[in-house]
């Protein structure tokens, strides 16, 4: 059996492509993408560090949560979104948090 390395074909386009690929989880989330070089093999590399993990090396998924203010705006998101300063400043001013697709008041 061939490794879906093995299977992947040249890139057959003209210019050189961004190809971005996430994986919205649950719990956790993970990014990947491609540069793609005419006439080259892409190769896939994962993201392996996101604002509020780097002290986490090689870590390749992100918590999936989202916290957004009384109009909508995204106010912290990912592992940031879970450190206790992030947390205390979403009580106080009543964000609303999103993990696992479902949404709740902080209050």
């Amino acid at each position: 059996m061939k490794s879906a390395t093995e299977n992947r074909k040249p890139y057959s386009g003209l210019t050189r492509s961004l190809v971005i690929a996430i994986d919205v989880g649950t719990t956790f989330s993970g990014v990947s993408y491609a540069i793609l070089e005419p006439g080259e093999i892409p190769k896939i590399l994962g993201v392996t560090r996101f604002p509020g993990q780097e002290h986490v090396a090689g870590n390749s998924k992100i918590p999936t949560v989202i916290y957004y203010d009384r109009q909508g705006r995204i106010m912290a998101a990912g592992a940031e979104a879970d450190s206790s300063s992030v947390l205390a400043q979403a009580e106080d001013e009543g964000w609303i948090k999103t993990d696992l697709y479902e949404t709740e008041h902080t209050q």
